[in-house]
């Protein structure tokens, strides 16, 4: 009965659910390909490949908690958006215990599919990032790719286990609304504050995990251990900052008085008031800007040093080779994860726009609100990322240079932060250009 609910659920809310699979295939396919990459280090008698299993070892690790987080963020979005649908549920008779489990048998119909999918791209992704590691050097040629039933089964039980645990958290929460807030318009009620105490203890233990790192970065020594002890720093940073992210979303309203426009203005208060929500809009682009600015300026401060002093036999310009190729890999899935959960977000909002438009606002207007929206979340993210990816960057540039500002061109910066509002511009504006097509009286019948 409560799989044939789950299913029926799904299929009514398959829009909403697709974004969360589309993170689930991609975060899948990833662990999978270093799953692939551990196993064949691993299986090598020889001990040739002993590089690839520190590589797969170092990148993959931080790629589970990268996952781990992308796939909560969009399940629990997901959830988020039925909170009014579990608010009615709860004022016609149904238990916190009914309504917990079928979240979580949703979430289970949902990501179960999705992480078969995800699988088999996955060993074909191993497949292809072991053929660019060979020809870089990092490990002899010969080295065949090695798979059992282990390799799919590590990647799809930390996205499966990821999407249970969203929804166990985000599930409990949600069957815990007041049956009263089924009749209101948002669940976010005037004086709730935008970060919970459970969201706080968490976001205080990444930041401290994170500061950890970049602090104990300091007092390493130059050797092939540094760039693993200094990368997760900016991984924990950027989870913390992104959990405190609505507190900072919040205090964007008080400038709304200073905003010119009055669709800017709008705007401006509109984020504000939806503070409580913005984990799961600013909080992907945080880690993608956080990530992405750290490891490729930790990466480009590496090869400044190779660049002055090469030694012999040094493996430092293969590594390098690999090093961006996988972390291409990792911010690639960033921005599926990014693109997916801001689409599902903008796609939920079709009743708002409608009343918006109901209201004398035009279709322009309706757009430029979003734009503004998309803009100051980006810019939110931006920074954030910026103090995550600095707690990485410059401790590793002071223990291989001296130099507190880690080497690479500026123009790295720029694309990276140009990127994260193109990003954020597209995956808004565009889902909100389709939804305002629809009559305005008709947008409040979805």
């Amino acid at each position: 009965m409560m799989w044939r609910l789950a299913l029926r659920t799904v299929r009514a809310r398959l829009g909403s659910y697709l974004a969360s699979a589309g993170v689930i295939i991609a975060g899948t396919a990833l662990l999978t390909a270093f799953a692939a990459l551990a196993e064949t280090g691993l299986a090598d008698p020889s001990g040739e490949a002993e590089s690839l299993t520190i590589l797969a070892a170092i990148m993959g690790g931080w790629t589970v908690v990268i996952v781990a987080f992308g796939v909560v963020s969009a399940v629990a979005l997901v959830i988020q958006q039925r909170e009014r649908e579990l608010a009615l549920l709860r004022s016609i008779g149904t238990s916190t215990a009914q309504l917990r489990r079928a979240v979580l048998a949703e979430t289970i119909a949902i990501a179960l599919p999705a992480v078969v999918v995800g699988a088999l791209p996955g060993v074909w992704l191993g497949a292809f990032l072991l053929d660019r590691v060979v020809d870089a050097g990092v490990v002899s040629a010969g080295i065949e790719l090695v798979t059992t039933w282990r390799t799919p089964t590590a990647g799809a039980a930390v996205s499966l286990l990821s999407a249970a645990l969203a929804a166990a958290i985000v599930g409990r929460r949600a069957a815990g609304v007041a049956p009263v807030l089924a009749l209101a318009e948002s669940a976010d009620g005037p004086g709730r504050s935008p970060v919970t105490r459970a969201k706080l203890l968490v976001a205080t233990g990444f930041l401290a995990v994170g500061l950890g790192a970049g602090i104990g970065t300091l007092f390493m020594s130059n050797g092939p251990m540094l760039a693993a002890a200094a990368g997760p720093a900016c991984i924990g940073i950027a989870i913390g900052l992104t959990l405190l992210s609505p507190a900072v979303v919040a205090t964007a309203g008080r400038a709304a008085a200073w905003v010119p426009s009055s669709v800017g203005r709008l705007a401006v208060r509109n984020l504000s008031a939806r503070a409580a929500r913005a984990s799961t809009v600013v909080g992907p682009l945080v880690l993608l800007v956080g990530i992405a600015t750290g490891t490729l300026y930790m990466q480009s401060t590496e090869d400044s040093t190779l660049g002055t002093a090469r030694r012999t036999n040094d493996m430092g310009p293969q590594f390098a080779a690999a090093n961006y190729l996988v972390v291409a890999m990792i911010i690639m899935f960033c921005v599926i994860a990014v693109t997916n959960t801001l689409i599902a977000a903008t796609r939920n909002r079709r009743r708002e726009f409608g009343l918006l438009r109901l209201t004398a606002s035009t279709r322009p207007q309706v757009l430029g609100v979003v734009a503004v929206e998309s803009t100051v979340s980006a810019g939110i993210a931006v920074v954030l990322g910026t103090i995550a990816a600095a707690v990485t960057a410059v401790p590793y540039s002071i223990v291989k240079t001296g130099s507190p500002i880690p080497s690479g061109p500026l123009w790295m910066y720029l694309a990276i932060a140009g990127g994260a509002f193109l990003v954020a511009l597209a995956a808004t504006v565009l889902p909100t250009l389709r939804a305002t097509r629809v009559r305005p009286i008709a947008a409040l019948t979805t």
